[in-house]
């Protein structure tokens, strides 16, 4: 249900996220996990986990639409995830359907070797 909440543009912003704060009081362990790991996308505490452990957190439970959050947010997060240059065509359609054109921007311009010879 988040993860289609998620894929919502509106919903990915810090003030909806931060909304969700509410309504994790009498969840179970496992949700108060994942809400953290959003809430940690919108907070720039020293204790927060990192933008690669976030992502690695979303991938391992297949939370797509949090996986692509943190590419929105921290897109110099692709350089750390030691891709092969055959996927990275997939991960730009992702990115450019999914991600804003800042985010966008900010990987291609931190992929440079993939535009080498065009």
């Amino acid at each position: 249900l988040l993860n289609t909440w998620l894929s919502h543009k509106e919903n990915r912003t810090k003030r909806a996220i931060m909304t969700l704060q509410r309504v994790t009081i009498n969840c179970a362990e496992d949700v108060k996990d994942l809400i953290s790991h959003l809430f940690a996308l919108c907070n720039n505490n020293a204790d927060n986990p990192s933008p690669n452990e976030i992502m690695d957190y979303f991938v391992h439970i297949e939370m797509w639409s949090g996986a692509t959050l943190v590419l929105d947010t921290n897109p110099t997060a692709i350089k750390t995830m030691g891709l092969d240059t055959k996927v990275m065509a997939d991960l730009l359609s992702t990115v450019g359907r999914c991600c804003s054109l800042k985010a966008m921007w900010e990987v291609l311009c931190n992929e440079q070797d993939l535009l080498e010879g065009v």
